[in-house]
């Protein structure tokens, strides 16, 4: 009889885990826009001057690697920053106030990393209409995917050759802009920079599965879910801090973590449910802090990651919200197979999954 309603858990277990993580794929994938992601690029911002090469005083930098061109307007100064058909696109008055022209096909190209490839510009949308001025932001900074400062395909440029483990330049690149009716030009260069060596990060992973498949025995599932929680949350909050007007964050790391401590919340402290029950709702916890360090996977892989943290901080909490999301569910999966597999001989003794 117990192996039997055991089984019927096990059953719902993988039917209700596999519809929560295809709704958290869906749902983090509708939350986010176009954010910064780990890369290879690094975009840098050389000088804003005159066309006679006269500095201009303006504060511009790059995020995300080469995601986002940032400008920091002083109270004062009105800057302009055309489209690419030199249509008015973005406008700073010189109380901070930022407005977007929504008829500047720009305006739409920069809703996607790679252009017209993944957006369609609306018919409304007319380099030569006249502007269509919306309020954007009230700071004076503002942020936005810039297409010239960056390589417009997934693919690498043709003169990168990756196996190479030195930085190499992409192009030198270019963005007009008035400053207090003065043309100027934003001037910067693409590079590309090799990612951490596949040694290290293989030795990361490994290391970290170690530890958590060890420490499982030892404190439970229920401890390692809600550090995977946890860290999930503390990454959320590194990649999103700080994030400008016009830029995209990842604001579904927040509420993917958010949903496995609440889970593993009600695992621990709901007071009437059953084992089985307990031990489900532990391994449904795992997931979210599981797809929340997916979304920034990259980090393994890759030198550049979005955020306040170093990579190789994010580099860690990826490796080790992972390890403890997949370790938890060892104990569940251990003691489905005991049971599963009994002969009516006895029971299983029941792992510990809810101490935390």
């Amino acid at each position: 009889m117990r192996s039997a309603a055991l089984a019927v858990v096990a059953r719902r277990i993988t039917v209700t885990a596999a519809a929560v993580l295809a709704l958290l794929c869906l749902g983090a994938g509708a939350a986010v826009a176009d954010p910064a992601v780990p890369t290879n690029y690094r975009s840098t911002v050389s000088e804003v001057a005159t066309a006679d090469g006269d500095p201009v005083e303006l504060d511009v930098e790059v995020l995300g690697g080469d995601a986002f061109l940032v400008v920091h307007v002083p109270e004062g100064t009105e800057v302009m920053v055309p489209g690419y058909d030199g249509e008015p696109y973005i406008r700073i008055a010189a109380d901070g106030t930022v407005e977007v022209n929504q008829r500047s096909p720009a305006r739409w190209l920069n809703d996607a990393r790679y252009g017209s490839a993944e957006v369609e510009v609306p018919p409304q949308a007319d380099a030569d209409a006249p502007p269509a001025w919306e309020p954007a932001a009230r700071s004076g900074t503002y942020a936005w995917h810039d297409h010239r400062i960056h390589f417009m395909s997934p693919a690498l440029p043709s003169q990168i050759d990756p196996d190479l483990r030195e930085v190499q330049r992409v192009w030198e690149w270019e963005v007009p802009v008035t400053v207090d009716g003065q043309d100027a030009v934003i001037a910067g260069e693409l590079d590309w920079v090799p990612g951490p060596q596949p040694v290290g990060t293989v030795a990361l992973v490994v290391a970290a599965f170690a530890a958590a498949l060890a420490l499982v025995r030892i404190v439970g599932s229920g401890t390692l879910v809600v550090t995977a929680g946890v860290l999930a949350l503390g990454l959320g909050v590194a990649v999103n801090w700080d994030v400008p007007p016009g830029a995209d964050g990842h604001p579904s790391l927040w509420v993917l973590a958010g949903g496995s401590l609440t889970l593993w919340a009600v695992a621990r402290f709901h007071p009437t449910l059953s084992e089985p029950r307990r031990s489900m709702l532990l391994a449904l916890a795992a997931l979210p802090a599981t797809v929340a360090a997916l979304l920034v996977v990259g980090a393994l892989v890759r030198p550049i990651v979005p955020g306040v943290l170093p990579a190789v901080a994010v580099r860690g909490l990826v490796a080790v919200i992972l390890a403890a999301a997949v370790a938890s569910l060892f104990p569940l999966a251990g003691q489905l197979w005991r049971t599963t597999s009994l002969d009516g001989s006895g029971d299983p003794a029941a792992p510990r999954t809810t101490d935390a």
